[in-house]
Parts: C-alpha cells; sequence; structure tokens
C-alpha cells in the first residue's frame, strides 16, 4: 500500500476508533483502566506487580529510591489498591491513592488476601490509616488530601487530565519542599488494535476535529516539552524526562496535523523526573 493509501487508511479508521471511544464512554462510563476485569484476579496482581516495581525503578531513574519513612500519593491508582500495600511493604510510611473515579472503592477482601499469599504485605495497612483512598469527580487535589506528600508517583494517568497545570499546581501545594516525582506518561493513542498499527493516531486530527469526540479521560494530547513547562511554572526543579518507549521506524512516515509536526513524535511514553523547590 502506497503511503498516501496508508495515512488515509489510518486516518478514517482512527476516526472510527474515536467515535468508538466515546460511544463507549457514554453507554457504559469509565470502568476500569486494566486490559481485564478485577475478577482475573491472578492477572490483576501481576499487573500490580508490575507497576509497583516499575515505580521502584523509576523513583531511581529520579534520584529517590529509598520509601523508608516515606509519604507516597499515587495520582490514578486504578482498580485496587494493591500497589499501595507493596510500597507500604518497601518502606513507605503511608500511601495516599487518589482518582477521579471510584474504582477501588469496594474490592473484595478475597482479592487482598490472595495478594498476601504471593507479596509479603501488611493489610493491616488497609483499615489503620496508613493507606488512604480518595476519589473525587472534581479533581481538586488541594482540598482533598491534607497529608504533606514525599513522593508522587503516577503512571499512564497525567495523559489523561484535562488540565494538567492545575493538578501540578496543587501538587506544588500539598508536597514537601524536596519532594520528589517519577510519573510516567504514556503518548500514544489508546484503543487497542489502533495503538499498535498507528501509536500516534490522535496526532492526526485538529483540536477541533478531536474534541468532537471528546469524553472525560480523553488523552489530552500534551507533547513531553508542555509537561516539562508545567512544572517549571509551578517551582519544581531538577526536571528531567526519559523516554521509554520510541517510536518504530516503520511508522516513521505516517503523517500527522500540522499543529504536531516537529514536536518530538518519536517519543510514545516517557517518565518525568522532578524535586520541588524550597519556595
Amino acid at each position: 500500500m502506497s503511503r498516501r493509501l496508508t495515512n488515509a487508511f489510518y486516518h478514517v479508521v482512527g476516526i472510527a476508533f474515536l467515535a468508538l471511544a466515546r460511544l463507549k464512554h457514554l453507554l457504559s462510563g469509565y470502568t476500569t483502566p486494566k486490559p481485564f476485569a478485577l475478577d482475573q484476579v491472578d492477572k490483576c496482581i501481576d499487573y500490580d506487580v508490575t507497576i509497583a516495581n516499575r515505580f521502584l525503578d523509576n523513583l531511581a531513574k529520579c534520584g529517590a529510591s529509598d520509601l523508608n519513612g516515606k509519604r507516597v500519593l499515587e495520582l490514578g491508582p486504578g482498580s485496587d489498591l494493591g500497589v499501595g500495600l507493596i510500597l507500604i511493604s518497601k518502606g513507605a510510611s503511608a500511601y495516599v491513592a487518589f482518582d477521579r473515579h471510584n474504582l477501588a472503592g469496594d474490592v473484595p477482601a478475597a482479592f487482598y488476601e490472595k495478594l498476601a499469599h504471593r507479596v509479603p504485605i501488611d493489610l493491616g495497612a488497609l483499615s489503620d490509616g496508613r493507606i488512604t483512598y480518595i476519589a473525587r469527580e472534581d479533581f481538586d487535589l488541594a482540598a482533598a488530601v491534607s497529608t504533606r506528600i514525599d513522593i508522587v508517583l503516577s503512571n499512564a494517568a497525567f495523559e489523561h487530565f484535562d488540565d494538567v497545570e492545575a493538578t501540578v499546581k496543587d501538587l506544588s501545594t500539598i508536597t514537601n519542599p524536596g519532594a520528589k516525582v517519577a510519573i510516567e506518561i504514556d503518548l500514544q493513542t489508546h484503543s487497542r488494535w489502533i495503538r499498535n498499527a498507528d501509536p500516534n493516531n490522535i496526532y492526526r486530527y485538529s483540536e477541533m476535529l478531536y474534541r468532537f469526540f471528546k469524553y472525560p479521560g480523553q488523552p489530552n494530547r500534551l507533547r513531553p516539552d508542555e509537561y516539562r513547562r508545567a512544572f517549571e511554572r509551578n517551582g519544581w526543579t531538577d526536571i528531567t524526562l526519559y523516554p521509554e518507549n520510541q517510536l518504530d521506524e516503520r511508522l516513521s512516515k505516517h503523517t500527522v496535523h500540522r499543529a504536531f509536526r516537529n514536536r518530538q513524535l518519536d517519543w510514545l511514553s516517557f517518565v518525568l523526573c522532578a524535586t520541588k523547590g524550597d519556595g
């Protein structure tokens, strides 16, 4: 297939996926951040262990691998609090999970009991105040989180925030001086089939067309430099970006809308590290 036909095909197919994503949210809302349900317990536990280890790896990149005595905030924890239990077992003194959607508020006790058989965790953390779960539709971090935070973690959540600037401003309010941020941001198309075939598909469209299919949590299409500037403007220092997943050269000839040309589109996901200033 010629380059022109290939791009025309993915342009049309991408619009269909945008429409399907909006329809899905209209019909069923946001139900799970994982590609499998909570009742697939073993898969969910494997996922939690993977994410907890990824957080530790990302913190090491950011110069903050020691969790001992630290109060940790995770943005977008997903459908359970297994990651928090694992981080507590690694030395964190407290774990706050904050989300827009109440996905982890009613997890069966049997899930955590099975996790405890797989991983050395203390289930008492769920009830003794070391773990806090907050879900607010308005996503007002500053109003909801009273604990002063030392470490901020997130995996594939920031790209869903409508107002990243406001979120970073709130983080600046609730974190201690010297607090560390280690967040992983997924810049790709999220619809599963087209994600592999055309990962930058969401960047093919004008803002007007893309927002015609808007739904809560639709990827915001911000690029790495925009995340960097949001943290810079809000008093964060030592900001470093590490690419995690980069574009396959075979897909580099796929076109994007002119607004996104020359915007570091070879990065498909990255880790942002930052340190809270003293101001």
